[in-house]
């Protein structure tokens, strides 16, 4: 039965292509616009017309039929509420579609819409596409809830690679600003020596981070709950891969991470300090290490055992101690460092290691993704002796830190960086 439908859809697709290519044919060879047919052109066209028509038919009680099958009754069902049309209520609505269709009920044929792999209206090739729409959506709640994600900068593009070019800038001394340039006083109608900007040029590859999910047949036959637990259950997943990434990414097979960025600059602990700790000098120092022009978009991140540490703080003052001014509580609970807001991820190394705290400009971190968001993909046949539908998404990124290296400044020696680490306390 599942090849007679396929074999129906088909047939009519190829009478409407045929019937597609007779009338772009029929062009005067001269004016190039199109003409009356022919005779013999008409009576074809009227065959393929009619072939369209019955074929339409035929799917049409193939489809009333399946429809009844499913659902245990002889009773028909109106065609129109099988449109293929139809707009799916729900993520869920959609997977239960895809389950009958794996497990031998009726093909609702929103999914052939949709098809994709070895053939186009045979499920078992290659599984279903899951709707745009819902697709679209899993991303949406990614970036929109991201903490890193929403930060970074983010370009959306349409092939599998982007080259770029930068600022090859590593010292800030005379003669080496935005890698070369250099200005010159000069007398009257003397001419400067020329000098010129260095580039450098960073190629980006879109990497590809998947998740798989099964789901029981009990599950499959809830669709509001299987539509929110799926979903909340691959956006937390793809979200928490491309996010520790940028903080941890090694860029072999993934994005390059802050820590392993050459821009790093990780900043020592004090002569004395005990391991495991956090002295109000540290984040003075790795203030005092971010170039001014980050300091507006900077935002402090660690893992969650800073906290403590961070409500503990003072400052020695003769025999006794105050608080810290720039460590404050905004009224909302937003805990603010220097001015800039710090919030906890579970990225970020535990207290006292390299990574448990780190001062970002996450808008000097170039992020490329696949601009037609998470695919995502179906198949009963991977678990099928369980009684489990297998689901996946597969969402392609690829980032680094834009800058090539920390900056020497004009004057002093300890160099810049949007990233700013502490480093381990032991």
């Amino acid at each position: 039965m599942a090849n007679r439908y396929g074999q129906l859809i088909q047939s009519r697709a190829d009478a409407r292509k045929a019937l597609r290519a007779l009338l772009d044919a029929a062009v005067d060879v001269e004016t190039k616009t199109p003409r009356e047919l022919t005779a013999e052109e008409a009576t074809q066209a009227a065959a393929f017309e009619a072939r369209i028509t019955a074929v339409g038919a035929e799917i049409d009680r193939e489809e009333r039929l399946r429809a009844a099958e499913a659902a245990g009754s002889a009773q028909p069902i109106h065609t129109h509420d099988l449109s293929a049309d139809r707009p799916w209520r729900n993520f869920g609505e959609y997977l239960q579609a895809v389950h009958k269709a794996h497990s031998g009920g009726a093909h609702d044929p929103r999914l052939f819409a949709v098809a994709t792999g070895m053939g186009e209206h045979v499920g078992a090739d290659g599984g279903f596409a899951v709707p745009v729409q819902f697709a679209a959506g899993i991303e949406k709640e990614m970036w929109d809830t991201g903490q890193l994600l929403s930060r970074v900068n983010e370009r959306p593009i349409e092939g599998n690679a982007m080259t770029f070019n930068v600022i090859d800038e590593t010292s800030r001394a005379d003669g080496s600003r935005r890698g070369g340039v250099l200005g010159y006083w000069v007398d009257e109608g003397t001419a400067p020596t020329a000098t010129q900007i260095k580039l450098a040029k960073i190629e980006m590859k879109l990497r590809k981070v998947a998740a798989l999910g099964y789901l029981t047949d009990e599950l499959m036959a809830d669709a509001p709950a299987l539509a929110a637990e799926l979903q909340e259950a691959f956006t937390e997943e793809l979200l928490f891969q491309v996010e520790n990434t940028i903080i941890n990414g090694t860029g072999a097979g993934q994005p390059l991470g802050i820590l392993k960025a050459p821009s790093l600059v990780s900043v020592a602990k004090e002569t004395g300090q005990s391991a495991a700790t956090l002295l109000t000098r540290n984040l003075s120092n790795m203030w005092a290490r971010i170039p001014a022009r980050s300091k507006a978009n900077v935002v402090w991140v660690g893992n969650v055992d800073i906290e403590p540490e961070l409500d503990q703080l003072t400052i020695p003052a003769g025999t006794a101690a105050v608080e810290p001014r720039f460590v404050t509580y905004g009224p909302e609970g937003t805990l603010r460092i220097k001015g800039r807001p710090f919030f906890t991820v579970e990225y970020c190394a535990t207290l006292g290691t390299k990574g448990d705290l780190l001062a970002v400009d996450l808008s000097r971190y170039r992020l490329i993704r696949k601009a037609v968001g998470v695919e995502t993909a179906s198949s009963m046949h991977v678990r099928f002796t369980q009684g489990e539908q297998a689901f996946r998404a597969i969402y392609r990124v690829d980032g680094q830190p834009l800058p090539r290296a920390a900056v020497t400044p004009f004057k002093g020696s300890n160099t810049l960086s949007p990233f700013v680490s502490l480093d381990t306390r032991a």
